[in-house]
């Protein structure tokens, strides 16, 4: 009935069973730690560079309804926003001295993203209320399919973007003037 919302699609990657999930030909990943550790998954982030642009794996403004996030620093340096404000709320770093840990609450709007213009970022990544078979799925699914697009040059459809974000209970936050 509504099938004029889905466009074509791209080619699709398997990769259920791979761990760590690579992304970007190699550049970006998700890897999962095993139920109950610490953290439930780290994320490698490449930095941004004229040729490969923003990397799929640095997520965009949004929020978890039920789920607080904490974050830990692994190596690499990492901008945290918290609300829609034009500058980071934090910078966190993996080098001595330096702030390593935040926590974000449910319901605020957050981002991150590399700091560095040459080295990538990894992040360990805890949600409270953990859902690990849903995590894992969301985040295979999730960049899966933004990085299968980029492989075939296509534009990702907004509207198969909100049903894996509605499934994870993850608004995407718009950024609006202060």
């Amino acid at each position: 009935m509504f099938s004029f919302f889905c466009g074509t699609t791209p080619p699709r990657t398997t990769n259920a069973s791979n761990n760590p999930v690579m992304f970007e030909n190699g550049r970006s990943s998700v890897e999962f730690h095993a139920l109950g550790s610490e953290y439930a998954m780290r994320h490698t982030i490449p930095p941004m560079t004229p040729e490969h642009g923003p990397s799929i794996a640095q997520p965009p403004f949004h929020w978890h309804v039920r789920q607080g996030e904490d974050f830990r620093i692994v190596s690499g340096e990492g901008l945290f926003w918290k609300l829609v404000g034009a500058e980071p709320w934090m910078t966190l770093s993996a080098g001595p001295g330096k702030q390593a840990t935040a926590s974000v609450p449910p319901r605020t709007y957050h981002k991150f993203e590399n700091a560095s213009k040459t080295q990538p970022l990894v992040v360990d990544v805890q949600l409270d209320l953990e859902d690990y078979e849903g995590e894992q799925r969301f985040f295979r699914n999730f960049f899966g399919y933004l990085d299968d697009c980029r492989k075939s040059e296509m534009e990702p459809n907004p509207f198969q973007l909100f049903v894996f974000l509605h499934a994870a209970d993850t608004p995407v936050a718009l950024r609006t003037a202060e």
